[in-house]
């Protein structure tokens, strides 16, 4: 598979994923007096966790390491994590922005760097 249909669907995995981790992070947000943080870690790894299996069994077809992979996966997730966490605490926490733009803007922005650093790493020889 072409490197451009890969990143295409881990677009629309991470869409999956983040419209779980979204709709999760705004109802617990709203409805629930839970701090921000654990909210958007709840949501976070409810959505990275979703994502690593669609794109282990339908994007990169992997059929080896699962728990291995799940860590590197997690590990690159948690990074992206920190990133929106960070966003979160300034933009929301400190300047009072929109918490749902703030979380929508830093996930796009994780999305990326989270995909270059799954394929070479997380998935990487995914064939063998």
């Amino acid at each position: 598979m072409s490197k451009f249909k890969e990143f295409i669907k881990y677009c629309m995995i991470a869409a999956v994923g983040g419209i779980l981790d979204l709709l999760l992070f705004i109802m617990l947000h709203t409805y629930t007096g839970i701090h921000i943080q654990i909210v958007n870690l709840v949501s976070m790894f409810t959505g990275v966790t979703t994502n690593f299996i669609l794109n282990y069994h339908f994007n990169f077809k992997a059929h080896s390491k699962f728990f291995r992979r799940y860590f590197s996966f997690l590990t690159i997730g948690t990074a992206g994590f920190l990133v929106v966490s960070i966003a979160v605490f300034i933009f929301v926490q400190q300047l009072g922005c929109n918490a749902i733009i703030v979380k929508i803007s830093a996930t796009m922005f994780a999305t990326v760097i989270q995909y270059l650093l799954n394929r070479y790493i997380s998935f990487r020889m995914y064939r063998a």
